[in-house]
């Protein structure tokens, strides 16, 4: 039967119809072959849909746009954590390596993971839409009224050698994300959730299981990589405060401090 013809049924559903069980049945082999090959089929044309959606918003930024982009993202979202957890059904069944490695992908595939909850699902897509949005379209205002996007300010700060106009530009920029606090709060509270669900302890400890180690591994790992280059980031970040604090002084630049981030 052609799984992607089963009306209604997610892929693990329609792989389990192919079989006849019904669902009372082990997971064999060919059912986690048939479901990865479904899967594929069914996560590209979700994340085609949503990039579409999204190039549309991040260059014509509008409510309507907002509102298809977040559309197209609650499916993607929703679509990619949904098959994470059928994933995880085939967990133990004897599988070729390459079939092995695209159920983990699956299972690790979303950098944001959505709980059950539709509402849950569609409120995650809203606020993520919302927070570029405002990220994109963000500006900082003068006592004068002049207004600047980010490009300028970057350009400020990529070319201005000017203290007291580094410092405004650097200020200014992060006054634009505070609103967005709260929105972010809730943001990683929704992603943890769906996070645990999928079995992880939190989307932190998703995303460091996308390395082919358990995620402790993989963060003792980095630690071990970087105690080895630390002694070479310390000398470099101490020449580069010296040569800041030789053009701007060591007033500004105390030599036994950080380096102002603005400069």
């Amino acid at each position: 039967m052609n799984l992607r013809d089963v009306c209604g049924a997610t892929v693990a559903a329609a792989a389990l119809l192919s079989t006849g069980c019904g669902g009372a049945c082990a997971p064999t082999t060919d059912e986690a072959v048939a479901f990865v090959e479904a899967a594929e089929v069914e996560w590209l044309d979700a994340w085609i849909t949503a990039e579409r959606a999204d190039w549309v918003r991040t260059n014509f930024i509008t409510e309507d746009t907002n509102l298809i982009a977040g559309a197209a993202k609650e499916l993607k979202i929703e679509t990619e954590t949904r098959l994470g957890r059928e994933a995880s059904r085939f967990d133990g069944v004897d599988v070729p390596e390459d079939v092995a490695r695209k159920l983990l992908i699956l299972k690790t595939l979303t950098r944001l993971p959505a709980p059950a909850d539709p509402a849950m699902t569609a409120e995650l897509a809203r606020i993520t839409t919302e927070l570029q949005s405002a990220y994109g379209s963000g500006s900082y205002c003068r006592d004068d009224g002049e207004c600047l996007e980010l490009e300028d300010l970057s350009e400020i700060v990529a070319t201005s050698r000017d203290v007291d106009e580094l410092r405004e530009a650097w200020v200014g920029w992060r006054r634009v994300s505070a609103p967005m606090r709260e929105d972010f709060s809730r943001y990683v509270e929704l992603g943890n959730a769906g996070a645990r669900e999928l079995g992880f302890a939190d989307m932190g400890a998703l995303w460091r299981s996308k390395f082919d180690m358990h995620p402790d591994e993989f963060a003792a790992d980095v630690d071990r990589i970087w105690s080895q280059v630390k002694p070479l980031y310390d000398a470099l970040h101490c020449y580069v405060r010296a040569e800041v604090a030789d053009h701007y002084g060591v007033g500004m630049v105390p030599l036994d401090q950080p380096i102002p981030a603005h400069l």
